[in-house]
């Protein structure tokens, strides 16, 4: 259904943050791929020692942080649509501008050189009081469309509101345990400890969270593309539902288990293992039936080819899940390939309907296929790298050759291929954000007009 008035506006609004935390992420992407590929890493114009962490930091939480929530922020708005009478509807518009300073606060750090990075999982930190700011203002404008969904029952009845409100609520459920993490730590922790177990448990729910979006957007691809749904949708909320009862009881882990204990993190590490393995596998063997049925007929438009790739993407990730080393560079080379499922799933989301929700839908056709399979099969290549070098003994977040100990051929040539690939993967992410960009731009000319 298409949008009008403010929640045209605040859709919008999201879109904005998507796509500007996706070029940031992008272009600095592309120079620490640079920076990690021996042959061209002295070609970058500053010293890409000093430079490497910041920018990996800022990268991530702009990639991997602010574009998955800005989706959820888009999401919490659309099953709004068309409802005559909205309760809390204030939220929205102050929650997406709180997105849109915290978005611009948290880049600030790494364009001013200050503040010292901290590469803690999940939410990395760069130790700086407008990255704080700028971490709280997102989070917390997030929430605000989200809790404004689920107090309107009436849009959460069908398999997409369902989907979004179980991520949404999966995703309180995850600043709430940032919260008991905040409120359990002992005083006098370093800053990457401190940083590493208050993100800890927040960060595992985050995971549930951008699974949900992921499964929810793939329904609403299918819907998009073949007219219906994966799996029938008693089933979906079934699946859907059982993440919220796994990710329940995270908050007693901080009065079961200390904070600091091994015990502690095993137990959200658990959670992810037994909680996130049958919803992916129960809705993407729907979609790989239903792909296998529809084979002959199937035009390969942007849901299509989202729904595709992503699902072929996803599941090569999944695989690595089950072969990782303890810090070498298989652990990110599992959760690149997975995020590059979800991501391409959120790209065809964007493409394939909210832009058309916009009044903006894309008519590029030989664009949209190129930048499919130039992120998605250059995430493949470069995840295929990665862990082909973290076979090979090359660590996780280091750089340089002496460092990363590329003193084998195979090590090397690994490392090339993970150059390739990222190359592309970038390539494809620079082509999706410039269309992104292009036609929110163009809605905003018209408007103006």
């Amino acid at each position: 259904m298409p949008l009008t008035g403010g929640l045209r506006r605040e859709v919008a609004g999201w879109s904005w943050i998507a796509a500007g935390s996706l070029a940031v992420a992008g272009a600095l992407a592309l120079l620490l791929v640079l920076s990690r590929v021996p042959a061209t890493q002295v070609l970058l114009p500053w010293s890409w020692q000093s430079f490497f962490y910041t920018a990996l930091v800022t990268h991530v939480i702009l990639s991997f942080v602010v574009w998955f929530l800005a989706v959820l922020g888009t999401l919490a708005v659309l099953p709004l649509a068309g409802m005559e009478h909205i309760r809390l509807g204030a939220f929205g518009p102050v929650g997406m501008w709180a997105g849109v300073v915290g978005t611009v606060l948290l880049a600030i750090p790494a364009f001013l050189n200050e503040g010292e990075p901290c590469l803690n999982n999940y939410v990395p930190i760069v130790i700086h009081p407008l990255y704080y700011l700028g971490l709280v203002l997102v989070g917390g404008g997030v929430a605000l469309p989200v809790v404004r969904l689920l107090a309107n029952p009436g849009a959460i009845r069908g398999s997409v509101g369902f989907g979004v409100g179980v991520a949404g609520g999966l995703y309180l459920l995850s600043l709430l345990l940032i919260a008991i993490a905040w409120f359990c730590l002992p005083a006098g922790l370093d800053l990457q400890t401190f940083n590493e177990r208050l993100f800890w448990g927040g960060g595992h729910g985050l995971q549930f969270v951008n699974t949900a979006l992921m499964l929810t957007a793939w329904v609403i691809l299918a819907k998009s593309a073949f007219g219906e749904e994966p799996v029938p949708p008693s089933l979906f909320k079934l699946v859907m539902a059982s993440m919220v009862v796994f990710v329940l009881p995270g908050p007693l882990f901080y009065f079961m288990y200390d904070v600091l204990s091994l015990e502690h993190r095993l137990a959200f590490t658990d959670l992810l293992w037994y909680g996130l393995t049958l919803p992916p596998v129960v809705v993407g063997g729907g979609l790989v039936a239903l792909l296998w049925r529809r084979r002959g007929s199937i035009r390969w438009g942007a849901a299509e080819l989202a729904l595709g790739i992503s699902l072929a993407v996803f599941i090569v990730g999944g695989a690595m899940g089950f072969f990782l080393g303890a810090s070498d560079a298989r652990t990110p080379s599992h959760y690149h390939s997975a995020i590059g499922g979800v991501n391409l799933a959120f790209m065809g989301l964007f493409i394939a309907v909210v832009l058309p929700a916009l009044g903006r839908g894309v008519t590029s056709p030989r664009l949209v296929p190129v930048l499919f399979h130039s992120y998605g099969w250059g995430q493949m290549v470069f995840s295929i790298g990665m862990f082909v070098a973290g076979a090979a003994g090359v660590p996780r977040k280091t750089m340089g050759a002496a460092a990363q100990g590329l003193d084998s051929t195979l090590k090397k040539v690994a490392m090339g291929v993970y150059g390739l690939g990222g190359a592309l993967a970038v390539l494809g992410g620079v082509l999706f954000i410039w269309l992104i960009l292009t036609k929110l731009l163009a809605r905003a000319e018209a408007d103006h007009g």
